[in-house]
């Protein structure tokens, strides 16, 4: 069984809730009593005073009974909530539209202030190149005047194009904001501006025209494998076809073969035969008849030296002979 003590504080912790309940639903009320038009708080201080001036005249008539106010309803405070909600939501919106645009200002000038840095590094490098060290005398070491007013006026003339060329887009911009809100007030006159049920209605077009797609993507889808079993077929018929001339092809050039074959055993038995043969010289009659030959011209070859050199000799001799018989009182035996 439970203490009084644990009982008070579980009492206790009840109201808290109660009381957070009861703030909460009052800091609501506040916001919407906040965001009501005063016309309609006097509309309601008028029909209190007329109320108190009918009890007053109630009481005074007939000793008068007190009306007592009971609260909102039900009915009353889920109203009030749905306004509360959609008003933060619009609120919430508003917030994440304004954060998104600051976003995009923000992306913008860091762009632009990067656009400018590049540009400012870019400007000092071509200064230091043109001026500081292109338009220096080389004997005096100063800078030259006449080429820094040069290389300025160039760079004021650029920058002057490109002004012009913005304040001429910013022009042709400024020009079809001007058309865009012409024809959107043009539109405005003629009735052609859509309102909700127009939206409506073009979401249950759009929605119908969906369903559409998707019916002609299934019959698309369906045709498709249809045509796919279709060129399947196909394909296979082809390489049928193609198979059975490969194996056309195939069998000529097997009976080719074949007949070949037989041609290379007749030729093989004839040779066979041939060799078998026994009046026609074997081979190793030739190869050594080969070498009797090899041998005779080698012999040939030496007797000619053999011959060369006699002759050598024989001449030699001859002009000694020759020379001998020349001399006075010489007699030679030439043997």
């Amino acid at each position: 069984m439970a203490s009084p003590s644990e009982d008070m504080q579980s009492h206790l912790g009840d109201l808290q809730k109660e009381v957070d309940f009861l703030h909460n639903e009052n800091q609501l009320l506040e916001g919407y009593l906040q965001r009501v038009a005063a016309s309609l708080l006097v509309s309601v201080a008028e029909d209190e005073r007329q109320k108190g001036s009918t009890k007053k005249r109630g009481t005074s008539r007939g000793g008068g009974k007190k009306e007592e106010w009971h609260g909102l309803s039900l009915e009353e405070k889920n109203e009030i909530v749905s306004t509360e909600i959609e008003v933060y939501q619009a609120a919430i919106e508003r917030a994440q539209e304004a954060g998104e645009r600051e976003c995009m200002e923000v992306a913008t000038m860091l762009s632009e202030v990067d656009r400018r840095v590049a540009e400012t590094k870019k400007d000092m490098y071509e200064f230091k190149r043109d001026v500081i060290v292109g338009a220096e005398n080389m004997r005096t070491g100063k800078t030259m005047a006449e080429k820094m007013l040069k290389i300025m006026d160039e760079r004021l003339k650029e920058k002057a194009a490109v002004t012009e060329k913005l304040h001429s887009k910013n022009h042709a911009l400024k020009v079809q904001v001007r058309k865009t809100e012409q024809q959107l007030h043009q539109k405005e006159d003629m009735g052609e501006v859509l309102h909700v049920v127009d939206f409506d209605q073009l979401k249950i077009e759009n929605q119908q025209y969906l369903d559409r797609i998707e019916e002609r993507n299934t019959e698309l889808l369906r045709l498709k494998a249809t045509t796919g079993k279709a060129v399947q077929r196909k394909m296979l018929e082809k390489e049928t076809a193609e198979r059975k001339e490969q194996l056309a092809r195939f069998e000529n050039d097997w009976s080719k073969a074949n007949t070949d074959k037989t041609a290379a055993k007749k030729t093989l038995q004839r040779l066979q035969a041939e060799q078998q043969d026994t009046d026609l010289p074997q081979i190793i009659d030739y190869i050594k008849v080969k070498a009797e030959i090899g041998d005779l011209e080698k012999k040939l070859t030496d007797w000619g030296r053999k011959i060369e050199i006699a002759d050598m000799d024989h001449a030699r001799t001859k002009k000694i002979h020759s020379a001998l018989t020349a001399l006075p009182g010489t007699t030679v035996q030439v043997p």
